[in-house]
């Protein structure tokens, strides 16, 4: 007989991703959830139990996992304690499924792995797949690429759609995979849903696969093509004096970004997802009509400021 999960709980719910697989668990309408959170405070959706935890502490975390049958793990963090304690944790509860905090660059990409921001994954990933090896508990992990909507929003991607402004990454033609939020969060109840088709299982999805002068150009056509600054940047300059800024300390945002975006940029360190899963998932790409009607969507928000 297969595995049904009913009772999830949700780590990081309150994150840029979190909030959005949590609104995607709650929509589903079959999960009993529960969201661990450090301090109280929080307003959650109803239903939506909340505890407050110490994720320092293993007693209470494996009290707080009792009787529950899967963990969602969306906590974003380069320090892998947190999570690994959170997986034994879960493990000694007897907890059935846990979702790996993975949401990136698929893991096969081992140059991107040994960057200093994403080590934490790597030795994330690695402990669940130990413990699951040892028959403790199942897991399902998914990559995503980048987040599109995110992205977009904040000028991640050195796209500024406000000021019209963009950097291209050396000529920004490389094609890597982007995701919406809202996809991500479709994509995790969808594999807690069918968790026998999902059971030890690494799942790649994504939203659009585009370089970045194409999402530009799109850009563009929504915006209007006058007024554009484009400029040029060297990406492997760029992973160069990260690198040398990491050495002595530095991991403030824009040595962060410019980590990830070489990653994206750079062969050998990301690329397609040649297969996927999103039909197993529920994720559907998205066509160029509907990327410009979400560049719009934000653009718009972004000019009327908060509201």
């Amino acid at each position: 007989m297969s595995r049904q999960i009913k009772n999830v709980v949700i780590a990081g719910a309150t994150g840029n991703l979190g909030s959005h697989i949590l609104a995607a668990l709650v929509s589903y309408g079959s999960f009993n959830i529960t969201v661990l959170t450090r301090k109280s405070g929080a307003i959650f959706p109803t239903g939506v139990t909340a505890k407050v935890v110490d994720f320092s502490s293993p007693a209470a975390l494996g009290l707080a996992l009792q009787g529950q049958d899967a963990v969602v793990d969306a906590i974003l963090s380069p320090n892998p304690t947190v999570s690994i304690g959170l997986i034994n944790a879960a493990v000694t509860a007897g907890v059935y499924r846990y979702i790996a905090p993975e949401f990136s660059i698929h893991p096969k990409y081992d140059k991107t792995r040994s960057l200093p921001i994403f080590r934490g994954k790597a030795q994330i990933y690695d402990h669940l797949q130990k413990v699951a090896n040892d028959q403790k508990i199942t897991w399902t992990a998914i990559s995503n690429g980048a987040f599109l909507d995110w992205c977009l929003r904040t000028g991640f991607l050195s796209l500024d759609v406000i000021n019209k402004k963009i950097v291209l990454m050396n000529d920004g033609t490389r094609v890597f995979p982007l995701t919406v939020l809202p996809a991500v969060g479709t994509a995790v109840a969808n594999a807690l849903a069918r968790a026998e088709k999902t059971r030890n299982m690494h799942c790649s999805i994504y939203s659009v696969q585009k370089s970045q002068k194409e999402i530009a150009d799109l850009a563009k056509e929504v915006l209007g093509a006058d007024g554009w600054e484009i400029k040029n940047q060297d990406m492997e300059k760029v992973l160069e004096e990260a690198l040398s800024a990491v050495a002595i300390g530095d991991y403030s945002w824009t040595v962060v970004g410019d980590l990830i975006r070489s990653s994206l940029a750079t062969p050998g360190y990301s690329g397609l997802f040649e297969q996927n899963d999103n039909d197993l998932l529920g994720v559907r790409p998205m066509s160029d009509e509907q990327v410009k009607v979400l560049i719009k969507e934000i653009s718009d928000e972004l000019k009327s400021g908060p509201q």
